[in-house]
């Protein structure tokens, strides 16, 4: 039966980016901490595991995501930041899955 499998498979990756997340807020709360700034909000955790899952369930269903952000210039602390989680566990591909808004071509006069 290979929904027993898919699912054995979904839990993992949701096992890996839940450990994933844990740990970039680990070492983004370690680098706030160097900079005298207060850790990052408790929910910052479900959002990002929210955004990670959410993607690779789409792209694991349908076989593709599109990601876009809504700038170029991510903010190190933001909750989007967590993208690079997805990225560096190959969940989301950089080249085929990103598009990202150009504001200086895109506006409106």
């Amino acid at each position: 039966d290979n929904s027993a499998n898919d699912d054995s498979s979904s839990n993992l990756v949701s096992h890996q980016l839940t450990e994933a997340i844990d740990n970039a807020i680990a070492m983004k709360n370690g680098k706030r901490r160097t900079l005298g700034k207060d850790e990052l909000a408790g929910w910052y955790r479900q959002y990002a595991l929210l955004q990670e899952v959410t993607k690779a369930a789409f792209k694991s269903v349908s076989g593709e995501v599109t990601v876009a952000h809504a700038t170029g210039n991510i903010e190190e602390f933001s909750v989007t930041s967590f993208y690079e989680v997805g990225l560096e566990m190959g969940t989301i591909n950089e080249n085929s899955d990103m598009v990202y808004y150009n504001y200086t071509t895109d506006r409106n006069p």
